[in-house]
């Protein structure tokens, strides 16, 4: 395991992919986590004496194809935060697309784009940096593809990617600017192997959304696997259990999810 501060942009920087694996959960950050962040970002970016804002931790181990000239890396903690950076990153490029700016302390949308969204020698489903799981990652390709959403697109992607277009038409985007750049992490990265991912992202799982014991059950069995045997098995026997527990708990699903506490009470 190596394990460094690093600025969120610099980890973003470069030809890679970031991947969520299907035994992660679907992304699941509300307006309120976004505006959380849009608050910390407008305040140290608007402070000079402010050098940093620590944001979490993002954790991921290297993927089996991992070789090829844009290295895939599988996250194993951070998605919600990788996600929503990615999503307000992508509502600065299609600001700044769409309102040009002579400021020389903003970066052009062709600059956020190449350094920060998509793989410029990408081919396929390696353009983007991040790929997120099924419905989700069809709204955000549609995102980086610069399309509008249907309002059948994955709903928190389009709610987010709507909030953040708001608050940039109103705000200060040279603050904004200085205060992505001033996001931090703590990178981890794992070494397949010797590192035990599950093992740490149970004890990495204190903050953010809480986890139900679905969650922590479906990562437990899918993430020991191999790369390819978790998406057969989510495919042909998880996903369709969850399907029909939610349409038989519906009414007692919290925050979309299923609660194995409510399963054992109906």
């Amino acid at each position: 395991m190596n394990a460094q501060d690093l600025p969120l942009t610099q980890l973003l920087d470069g030809a890679k992919q970031f991947i969520v694996p299907i035994f992660q959960r679907d992304y699941s950050w509300g307006t309120k986590h976004c505006q959380q962040l849009w608050n910390d970002i407008l305040r140290v970016g608007g402070d000079a004496a402010a050098r940093a804002h620590f944001l979490g931790s993002v954790v991921y181990i290297a993927a089996e194809d991992n070789q090829a000239a844009i290295p895939r890396w599988l996250l194993i903690d951070g998605q919600q935060r990788l996600s929503t950076v990615t999503l307000l990153l992508t509502a600065l490029r299609d600001h700044l697309k769409s309102h040009p700016s002579d400021d020389e302390a903003l970066p052009s949308d062709e600059e956020v784009e190449d350094r920060f969204l998509r793989n410029r020698h990408g081919r396929g489903e390696r353009r983007s940096k991040l790929m997120l799981r099924r419905a989700d990652n069809e709204a955000l390709s549609g995102l980086l593809a610069g399309q509008d959403l249907s309002d059948t697109a994955a709903e928190t992607v389009r709610e987010n990617d709507a909030f953040f277009l708001n608050r940039l038409a109103e705000a200060d985007l040279a603050q904004v600017h200085a205060g992505i750049a001033k996001l931090v992490i703590v990178d981890v990265s794992l070494t397949r192997g010797q590192d035990d991912p599950q093992m740490i992202f149970e004890s990495l799982n204190s903050t953010g959304l809480d986890l139900t014991q679905a969650d922590l059950i479906r990562n437990f069995v899918l993430m020991r696997l191999d790369d390819e045997l978790p998406k057969r098995l989510y495919e042909v026997c998880w996903r369709p259990s969850e399907q029909a527990f939610r349409r038989l708990l519906r009414p007692r699903l919290r925050s979309g999810r299923i609660d194995v506490e409510a399963i054992a009470h109906a």
